[in-house]
C-alpha cells in the first residue's frame, strides 16, 4: 500500500511544480498596477496654444482635359493616288507649308485639253465674227437676206458662249489640279497621319490631323450646383499632374445646358501654353465651393507615432497625449477633423522635449 502511494505521489508533485512555474512566469505572484494613464503630476508652466476656429475658403478639385480650340482633319478633295507626304506625327508646320502631294496627271491632262479647246474655239470665233461683220454690211446693202444675217449672228453668239463655257471648264480643271497640293491653313502641329504614299485618296478621306498649339483650353464637366456659381472671365487655378505645373485658366464659355445623365455643365477655360502642354493631358481645376469654420493648427504641434497622429492637450495644467485625426495640409497649417475642440490648449512637442 505504501509503495502504491509513493508511486502516485511522484507524478502529482511533478504536475504541481509545473503549474507553480507557469503561474510564476505569468506574474501571478507579482504586485499589480491598476489600468490607466501615467500622468506627470508636475504642473506645466510653459507656452501653450489656445485653439480657435478659422473661416476657411473651401475648394473642390474637378477633373478636366486639355484640348485644342482649333483641331483640323486634313482630307482629300479629289480621287487620286498619294504621291508624297511631307510631315509626320509631332511635326510643327507654318501656314502655307506643303503637307501632301497627290498624283494629278489626269488633272493636268484635263487642263491641257481645256486650253486646246479654247484655242480652237477662238479660231472659229474669229472667223465667225468676220463673217457676221461682213454679212451685216451686205444686209445693209440688201445683198443678203435677213435669214442669212440671223444665221451668221447665231453662229457668232454660239461660239462666244462656247468660249465662255470652255474658260469655265479650264478654271474648274485648274482649281481641281490645285487640290493635288494640300497646304497648311494655319501654323499647327501634326497629331497623327492616317495614310502613306501610294494609298488612293478619295474625297473626304482623312489624311492628317492638325491642332493649333497656341489655342489650348481646359474642358471640365462641373456638377450643376457648383457650375452655377461660375462666371465668364473668372480665373481658376489648374494643376497638370503629368507636368507638375500649376497654371491659371480663364473661363471662356459655360455651355448653357446641363447633361441630364451626369447633372453637370461643360466649362471651357482658356489656358496659356508653356510649350509642353499637349491635347488630351489630364488636369484638375480648383473651383471655390464656399467658406466654412475649420480647426487649423500649426503642423509643428502634431507628431507622428507609427501610423497615428498625436497632439498634447493641456488638462488641469498637465500635458495629456491625445490621438487625433487630421485632414488636408495647407502651407504650415493642418486641418484637424476630430480629437480636438475649440478652446482647448495645445503644447508643442518641442516644449515637452525641453521640459
Amino acid at each position: 500500500m505504501l509503495n502504491k502511494i509513493k508511486h502516485l505521489a511522484t507524478p502529482l508533485l511533478t504536475v504541481a511544480g509545473l503549474l507553480l512555474s507557469i503561474f510564476w512566469m505569468a506574474g501571478a505572484f507579482d504586485s499589480k498596477i491598476e489600468p490607466g494613464e501615467i500622468v506627470n503630476n508636475t504642473p506645466y508652466k510653459g507656452e501653450s496654444l489656445t485653439l480657435q476656429s478659422t473661416l476657411t475658403q473651401l475648394n473642390e478639385d474637378v477633373p478636366a482635359t486639355v484640348r485644342s480650340k482649333q483641331t483640323t482633319h486634313v482630307a482629300a478633295r479629289i480621287l487620286a493616288p498619294i504621291k508624297s507626304i511631307h510631315v509626320k506625327a509631332g511635326d510643327t508646320v507654318d501656314k502655307g507649308d506643303l503637307l501632301i502631294v497627290l498624283d494629278n496627271r489626269n488633272n493636268r491632262s484635263n487642263v491641257a485639253q481645256s486650253k486646246e479647246n479654247i484655242n480652237a474655239i477662238r479660231a472659229q470665233l474669229t472667223q465667225a465674227k468676220s463673217h457676221y461683220t461682213r454679212t451685216k454690211s451686205l444686209y445693209k446693202k440688201e445683198s443678203v437676206t435677213k435669214a442669212q444675217l440671223e444665221q451668221a449672228s447665231a453662229n457668232y453668239n454660239s461660239l462666244r458662249a462656247q468660249l465662255a463655257s470652255a474658260r469655265q471648264q479650264l478654271e474648274s480643271s485648274q482649281t481641281t489640279s490645285s487640290y493635288s497640293k494640300i497646304r497648311a491653313q494655319f501654323a499647327a502641329r501634326v497629331i497623327d497621319r492616317f495614310a502613306e504614299p501610294g494609298d488612293l485618296a478619295s474625297p473626304g478621306m482623312k489624311l492628317l490631323t492638325l491642332y493649333d498649339p497656341k489655342s489650348l483650353r481646359i474642358d471640365a464637366n462641373v456638377r450643376e450646383s457648383l457650375a452655377l456659381t461660375l462666371t465668364i472671365g473668372q480665373q481658376l487655378k489648374t494643376h497638370i499632374p503629368a507636368l507638375n505645373k500649376t497654371l491659371m485658366a480663364t473661363i471662356e464659355e459655360i455651355v448653357p445646358a446641363a447633361d441630364p445623365g451626369a447633372r453637370s455643365f461643360l466649362i471651357k477655360a482658356k489656358i496659356e501654353n508653356n510649350g509642353k502642354l499637349l491635347p488630351g493631358l489630364f488636369a484638375r481645376i480648383v473651383i471655390p465651393s464656399g467658406k466654412q469654420d475649420q480647426l487649423l493648427i500649426p503642423s509643428s504641434y502634431i507628431k507622428k507615432m507609427g501610423q497615428l497622429d498625436v497632439a498634447w492637450v493641456l488638462e488641469n495644467n498637465t500635458p495629456i497625449r491625445r490621438f487625433i485625426r487630421i485632414g488636408q495640409q495647407t502651407d504650415d497649417k493642418t486641418l484637424v477633423i476630430s480629437g480636438l475642440a475649440i478652446g482647448e490648449k495645445l503644447i508643442s512637442p518641442d516644449q515637452l522635449d525641453n521640459k
